[in-house]
């Protein structure tokens, strides 16, 4: 049984040391005291909120509001990524609850627009991560993706998206721990089918 315990440990710790997160390229993804950084699509609001996804009674959440009088429309708040490179892979996350007692329905996510040119011009196409639905309502739930920059691609624009099934009312969302970051392997990740960097563990020892 014990050795079967280190070896399961030992794998953890490889497979911990392949990836590395890199640095998060977002402005203000924790919301500590304000919504710096972030500014509101057409027919959305953004505003600072108290509650924090974390419980920290010093920080908070982004609250989103979707206002469009357009059925199915989504909206929310955006920030424009520079240092994108085109093929590297990305990972893309964020914390969200969508209030319960609300009269619309819908959910909320993150949203990438890529593009070609600094400054989040010249669209190249979109990723997402997955919706976080109304449904199941004041509860903080992870929303997370992984995607590669499309050739090509020098900048994008992280939005904050709610989408409302209704034309009319508001629907919000919070958001808290968003997180934008290129994935960093190490030189010995086997990307060049080179295992000369690693050595067997024998008997989990």
């Amino acid at each position: 049984m014990a050795m079967v315990r280190y070896t399961v440990l030992a794998l953890a710790v490889v497979v911990s040391a392949a990836f590395a997160w890199g640095q998060n390229l977002v402005s203000n993804p924790n919301f500590d005291t304000d919504v710096a950084g972030w500014l509101p699509v057409a027919t959305a609001d953004i505003m600072w909120y108290p509650l924090d996804a974390d419980g920290n009674p010093a920080s908070g959440s982004a609250l989103v509001t979707n206002l469009s009088t357009t059925a199915g429309d989504s909206t929310g708040a955006r920030q424009c990524i520079e240092d994108i490179t085109g093929g590297e892979v990305h990972s893309v996350a964020a914390e969200i609850l969508v209030p319960g007692g609300q009269s619309q329905t819908g959910r909320a996510n993150l949203l990438i627009q890529w593009y070609e040119l600094p400054n989040c011009s010249g669209f190249l196409g979109l990723s997402s991560t997955p919706w976080i639905y109304d449904s199941t309502p004041d509860v903080w739930y992870p929303s997370f993706n992984t995607t590669v920059a499309p050739s090509g691609a020098h900048s994008a624009r992280l939005r904050l998206s709610v989408e409302k099934d209704q034309d009319s009312g508001t629907l919000l969302a919070h958001f808290d721990n968003v997180e934008f970051s290129k994935d960093q392997v190490f030189g010995d990740g086997f990307e060049s089918s080179d295992t000369s960097a690693w050595s067997s563990v024998v008997g989990g020892v």
